[in-house]
C-alpha cells in the first residue's frame, strides 16, 4: 500500500519515557504503580489516559530500540498490526531487515525478533521517523508467517480498519504475487476463511 494510512496522530508533545531518561526503571514502575504512567511497549510508557494513536506508539517503539535499529530495520508482522491498533503489544517487536544487509552487524542491544525481508517500493513507510510495513505488506506477511488462529482476529481488525484501505481479495493478490513461499497453503487458508466471514 502506497504511502501512510490516514490514521490519527498524537501530539507530539506526549512524552515517551524510557529508564535513564530521566527516571529510572524503578521509579517508572512506581509510577505506573501509582496511575501516573501505562506501559505501552517493552520499557516505554506514556502518561496514563495517553491515546494510543499509530504515531505515538510508533514513537513508543523507536524509543526502546537503538539509532541503529531505527536507522537500518523495519517494524514489520504483529510489531506493525499493533502500530496500526489491530494487535496486543509485542512482547518481542519484530524487526525487519533486508536481506542484503548483514544482521550480525545490526548490534540490536535489546530483546528483539530480527527477520531478513525484502522489499517493494510501496512496501514501507515511516510513522513518526520509524520505517513500518505498509497495511497490504503488514497483511500479506501476517497471512504467510503466523500461525492461524493467531492472524485471524489481527487480520479481521485490519480489514475493518477504514484507514488501511484493505480488501481479502488485495491481500491475496498480494500473497499470489509472490514467488515461491513455504506457508503459501496456509495463508490461501487464512484468506479463505476470512472471505467467509
Amino acid at each position: 500500500m502506497p504511502g501512510s494510512p490516514l490514521l490519527p496522530t498524537a501530539p507530539r508533545d506526549i512524552p515517551v519515557l524510557v529508564a535513564g531518561r530521566p527516571f529510572t526503571a524503578v521509579e517508572l514502575q512506581a509510577m505506573t504503580s501509582d496511575g501516573v504512567l501505562s506501559r505501552l511497549i517493552g520499557r516505554a510508557y506514556v502518561p496514563a489516559g495517553a491515546r494510543a494513536t499509530a504515531e505515538l506508539r510508533a514513537r513508543a517503539l523507536s524509543a526502546t530500540l537503538t539509532p541503529r535499529v531505527r536507522q537500518r530495520a523495519v517494524a514489520g508482522r504483529m510489531t506493525a498490526a499493533w502500530i496500526f491498533g489491530c494487535a496486543p503489544p509485542p512482547e518481542l517487536p519484530v524487526m525487519l531487515v533486508e536481506s542484503t544487509r548483514r544482521l550480525a552487524r545490526l548490534g540490536t542491544g535489546d530483546r528483539l525478533l530480527v527477520h531478513e525481508a525484502s522489499f517493494g517500493n510501496a512496501d514501507t513507510f515511516e510513522i513518526a521517523g520509524l520505517r513500518v510495513t505498509s497495511g497490504l505488506r503488514t497483511a500479506v506477511d501476517l497471512a504467510l508467517h503466523s500461525e492461524e488462529d493467531i492472524a485471524l482476529p489481527v487480520l479481521r481488525r485490519m480489514l475493518a480498519q477504514p484507514a488501511l484501505r484493505l480488501t481479502v481479495g488485495m491481500v491475496a493478490r498480494g500473497v499470489e504475487a509472490l514467488p515461491r513461499q513455504p506457508h503459501k497453503q496456509r495463508a490461501r487458508r487464512i484468506l479463505t476463511r476470512l472471505d467467509a466471514g
